[in-house]
């Protein structure tokens, strides 16, 4: 499953923060509305001047053979994809007292 990570170079480490792991559909969407560019098998690396970015990892045996597995870079604003996070996770998870849309 694709999983999606956030990244700010004031963090403390290298690595970014899992944000959220994708089903291969979610993916696919993801990917209609926004672009990638291809970072390769190590995560990308960030710097103190870093403002926020997205990643997304494609890992091994994946449904799709045109994305090679590695990390991706999104060209789209860190604000852009949170948004699209949240309307994905909040279609998964309703609120109590919502039932899932059939």
């Amino acid at each position: 499953m694709p999983n999606i990570y956030y990244c700010n170079g004031l963090a403390n480490n290298d690595l970014g923060m899992l944000r959220a792991v994708l089903s291969w559909e979610e993916c696919t969407n993801l990917l209609k509305l926004f672009s990638v560019q291809y970072s390769g098998l190590q995560f990308p690396t960030m710097t103190k001047q870093d403002q926020g970015f997205a990643v997304l990892n494609m890992l091994k045996g994946e449904p799709d053979d045109a994305w090679r597995v590695g990390f991706y870079s999104f060209d789209a604003d860190l604000l852009q994809i949170e948004e699209w996070v949240q309307a994905c996770v909040g279609s998964r998870n309703p609120l109590p007292g919502q039932k899932l849309a059939d």
